[in-house]
């Protein structure tokens, strides 16, 4: 079966966000049980190549230019981001029927935001199934004004329509399906619930007990980018709350710094109130980490805070501690509860609050034993529910469904 992943996230080029972890593991699982795998993705500069060939996989990479500029212009600026949006969404379907021709497509997977999809879903040559990882509709709701200073609301309405015409749709967890099929008027049964795909090392890596035996201060590792929406600030709160009781305690935090809606540094601002309460020195910036080293951060935590308000609908962070045998404090919004196991392989608190993550971080470092039962508990869900052959064949299942009810619309 010729399998086709039009989603504009694809690593290295596109960075490693969830989306993208997603799809470069899943391409990779549906090649190795003897599937030919496209995926069609976006690059940003003349440099990356617009036609490749890795690891089994084609890969067309179409390059957009987001033109920022068109953002100042009065009004007309406001819509421009969806606008562009659209545009892509319409050299897509192009680009899908020029594959077609070449190499005759069996079925499409899309993911539904920005609404990649629109333009073929309007008239499909060939069953398409829509993943939702996180639409722009329910982001949204999780930012503040100044945060999206552009419409949101023309590209929502595409993505919408897209979810209803998917001949099949999936989602990594109950909360986000929940959320789709209120939105849209899906039937919530219609909805897959199949979790991102993960690979869990060999070795367990959690070096919990050692670390305890030879007395190295607690490490406590934050992994995300440096903004509010990842609860960074809620984070940056707790710590001098958490070196109140826990004195020795480290931080690492390991992530990109992005701007401020003032235009300043997220990172150098933190950095400054740091220095203001005197805790500087227990908190360390490692900037943004390679993925092939990020095993090694793990690999030096005894826990791993994922403090987010912004909607998570799996959150690979998560489960990324939770392969390495870490366990997790996150907040308890969207589908990181599900993803933790209620609570199996991490402590849920309540977002922005910054009093009660640092209790559940001393908690846990009062506590080895919990963490490493918490940390254990995480690794055997993890090789269990999120290993990538698996989810590959319950996805291969839905893929299977969506060729039925393509067959059926047409007859």
């Amino acid at each position: 079966m010729h399998i086709v992943l039009a989603n504009q996230w694809y690593p290295p080029e596109s960075g490693w966000g969830g989306v993208a972890m997603y799809n470069r593991a899943i391409a990779n699982a549906y090649r190795e049980v003897g599937h030919e795998v496209t995926v069609i993705a976006r690059r940003n500069d003349d440099q990356t190549p617009a036609d490749a060939k890795i690891d089994g996989i084609r890969i067309k990479r179409l390059l957009t230019r987001d033109r920022y500029y068109l953002r100042r212009m009065p009004l007309a600026g406001y819509y421009s981001r969806a606008c562009q949006q659209l545009f892509y969404s319409w050299r897509i379907r192009h680009a899908l029927a020029q594959l077609h021709q070449a190499h005759p497509i069996d079925i499409v997977e899309f993911a539904e935001i920005n609404a990649e999809g629109f333009f073929f879903a309007r008239a499909p040559w060939v069953p398409f199934v829509v993943r939702c990882h996180t639409p722009t509709f329910v982001l949204s709701d999780f930012f503040k004004a100044d945060e999206l200073p552009f419409d949101t609301k023309l590209i929502s309405a595409c993505e919408q329509q897209t979810i209803r015409r998917a001949h099949a749709l999936t989602a990594p967890s109950s909360d986000m399906a929940q959320r789709i099929a209120e939105a849209t008027g899906v039937a919530r049964d219609q909805i897959a619930v199949i979790p991102n795909p993960l690979a869990v090392a060999a070795s367990n890596g959690n070096g919990l007990k050692s670390k305890a035996k030879k007395g190295i201060s607690p490490t406590i590792l934050y992994v995300g980018r440096i903004e509010r929406a990842k609860g960074i600030g809620v984070l940056a709160a707790a710590i001098p709350e958490v070196l109140g009781r826990v004195p020795q305690a480290h931080f690492v935090v390991a992530g990109y710094d992005r701007p401020t809606s003032r235009g300043t540094s997220q990172q150098r601002e933190l950095e400054e109130a740091f220095a203001c309460a005197g805790v500087s020195a227990n908190v360390e910036f490692a900037g943004a980490v390679e993925q092939s080293k990020l095993p090694a951060l793990y690999e030096g935590a005894d826990l791993c805070v994922v403090p987010a308000l912004q909607y998570e609908s799996f959150s690979y962070t998560c489960a990324q501690a939770m392969a390495a045998g870490k366990p997790v404090v996150a907040t308890r919004i969207g589908g990181m509860s599900e993803t933790l196991g209620n609570g199996l392989a991490g402590v849920l608190v309540d977002p922005d609050d910054p009093s009660q993550l640092a209790q559940a971080i001393v908690d846990l470092l009062h506590d080895n034993e919990k963490r490493n039962v918490m940390g254990q508990a995480g690794r055997e869900k993890a090789a269990r529910d999120f290993e990538p052959a698996a989810v590959a064949q319950r996805n291969l299942e839905v893929y299977e469904r969506a060729r039925q009810v393509f067959a059926e619309r047409r007859a």
